[in-house]
């Protein structure tokens, strides 16, 4: 029974030292100390003396014990929370990372859709095709209020204006004061620019009276060094600036390269000095026409035409002011005939005319009327004036030829037959 006693009172002595303050514990440790003196000194003193010393060294134990743990949980949950606190840090600065990684990779792939969309424009030879592709993809990849393509003419004239809005399909529109004053303001810089509500500078506010906006990129579309359009559009978001920017270059190099076919596609069919069609385009054209009349089963009329004494004025007057009475014949000759008539230039001062649906009475009075037109001109050329008369020779389908092999060679012995009788004739 003692010792069930005193081991109820060690728990107890040991409980409440992790429990209450050390002087509290001292406190039951003198009460027990003094009750088991009383009770057991003298029955057991030994026992009583081993067991007081105990309970009142046991919370110096206990107290130094608690405290020692208490630092080092103090201190683990220090680490815990420097842990926490890294691994938290860790964390964000992973999803950071793979929201970049995403955005590298949305924007990767968004450059990438752009190059195989100017793969596509690079395989287009007009301007329909690569205009088309590129308002599609606009509409396609960017939110914005409106675009407007402004191709401009001789003296930065306005041309043409292709529109292009979200829901709607691309269509040619009048040219408007804002048009007009943006042209004039790239004009004027010849390079980008990039505006917004916010920037409050000198080219928003000569805008910004026309009509409001948020945002606006104009870009100059150069050709030969000159420029040829200004592509703009109205607020997009400006974190769509950069492939927009990309965009609109690819479309800029593809129009140049349009430009540049057109010119050379001109040039292999168009004569640069006179303008009318040269010897190759015109035969083709000429060899079309004869098969339309045979469908149709109607007439058409072949002129050979050719200056008189020419090569005497040239060597008189010099090349120069040859040139210039040819481009003048030429211009006499496209006034005198109507748009479905061909005209080329079929030798050095010869010239071959096709006259559809025209018999052999109307090509004569055709060319009566030309030969008048030509004898009736004045040709200033630098400082000297010139007169010419022109002889024409005629034949006509399928009278005199069902080829234009068979045409040329009968109206070159018509043209030979006036050149004979005293020129400035029609035969």
């Amino acid at each position: 029974m003692r010792l069930l006693i005193y081991y109820i009172f060690a728990i107890s002595i040991l409980y409440l030292s992790y429990r209450v303050r050390l002087s509290r514990v001292y406190i039951f440790s003198t009460i027990i100390s003094a009750l088991i003196l009383v009770r057991d000194l003298r029955s057991f003193p030994c026992d009583a003396l081993i067991f007081i010393i105990f309970i009142n060294i046991a919370p110096l134990i206990a107290d130094r014990f608690k405290k020692d743990f208490d630092d080092y949980k103090s201190n683990m949950r220090a680490k815990f929370e420097e842990t926490k606190n890294r691994y938290e840090t860790l964390a964000r600065e992973d999803q950071q990372q793979i929201e970049s990684n995403l955005e590298r990779e949305k924007k990767l792939q968004h450059i990438l859709s752009l190059y195989e969309i100017s793969k596509d424009m690079s395989t287009s030879l007009t301007f329909e095709d690569i205009f088309n592709i590129f308002s599609s993809t606009l509409k396609k990849l960017f939110r914005f209020k409106i675009s407007r393509l402004v191709v401009s003419g001789e003296a930065r004239t306005i041309d043409v204006v292709y529109q292009i809005e979200l829901g709607h399909r691309i269509n040619k529109v009048p040219s408007d004061d804002f048009d007009r004053e943006l042209a004039k303001i790239v004009f004027e810089n010849k390079k980008t620019l990039s505006i917004s509500s916010q920037d409050e500078t000198e080219f928003f506010r000569r805008l910004s009276i026309i009509k409001s906006f948020k945002t606006l990129i104009a870009i100059p579309l150069f050709a030969e060094n000159k420029i040829s359009a200004v592509l703009y559009i109205e607020d997009i978001p400006k974190v769509h600036f950069e492939n927009f920017m990309i965009l609109a270059g690819q479309f800029s190099i593809q129009l140049q390269k349009v430009i540049l076919y057109r010119k050379v596609q001109e040039m292999s069919i168009t004569d640069s000095l006179t303008e009318v069609s040269t010897r190759r385009y015109f035969l083709e054209r000429a060899t079309e026409e004869i098969r339309r009349s045979m469908r149709h089963k109607s007439n058409l009329s072949f002129l050979m035409l050719d200056l008189d004494h020419f090569k005497e004025r040239n060597d008189k007057f010099g090349h120069l002011v040859g040139d210039v009475v040819l481009k003048d014949v030429s211009s006499i000759l496209k006034s005198s005939l109507r748009e479905i008539d061909i005209i080329g230039r079929y030798g050095g001062e010869e010239f071959a005319i096709v006259l559809t649906g025209t018999g052999k009475n109307g090509a004569f009075q055709v060319a009566e009327r030309i030969r008048e037109n030509i004898e009736g001109a004045v040709f200033k050329a630098y400082d000297e004036t010139v007169s010419i008369t022109a002889s024409t020779g005629i034949s006509v389908f399928p009278d005199d030829g069902v080829n234009i092999e068979d045409l040329i060679e009968s109206a070159d012995k018509a043209l030979y037959k006036a050149k004979e009788s005293g020129r400035n004739k029609v035969c």
